[in-house]
């Protein structure tokens, strides 16, 4: 009696103990990488796109790529930039080419933390381009 008690009683332990393994369910955590980098700026000196992060340092290295939107004559036109400084035939176009000033959208930016990562920061719109002064006779 002595062992059929025994293995009753590991038994009814062992039954336990698998049941309880049967019922819960699996939980999984999400883990989100936070950003570096928050918002971009354009510098109208250089034609340059500026990368900043969380505590409001400049980056220039950073941004990697962007799209230049603007609107010609009723037409839509963009322009993918490799790198972080406007190519010279954009700055000629809007800058010599032009008699009015153009408001252009940056688009599409493109920043590479330090890990290699790349992030996307927030558009920028409303951006100004002024055409070149030329000297007026009077």
């Amino acid at each position: 009696m002595n062992i059929k008690h025994i293995i009753y009683t590991a038994s009814l332990f062992l039954s336990l103990a698998l049941n309880a393994q049967e019922n819960t369910d699996v939980k999984s955590i999400k883990i989100k990488r936070e950003e570096l980098y928050t918002k971009a700026a354009f510098d109208e000196t250089e034609y340059k796109v500026i990368a900043f992060d969380k505590y409001g340092n400049p980056h220039e290295k950073a941004i990697k790529s962007f799209v230049i939107s603007f609107n010609d004559n009723g037409n839509l036109m963009q322009a993918k930039v490799i790198g972080n400084v406007f190519p010279d035939k954009t700055i000629k176009y809007l800058t010599k080419k032009r008699i009015n000033s153009t408001k252009i959208c940056l688009e599409k930016i493109v920043a590479e933390n330090p890990d290699g990562h790349n992030e996307q920061l927030p558009n920028l719109c409303e951006i100004v381009i002024f055409p070149d002064c030329k000297k007026v006779k009077h």
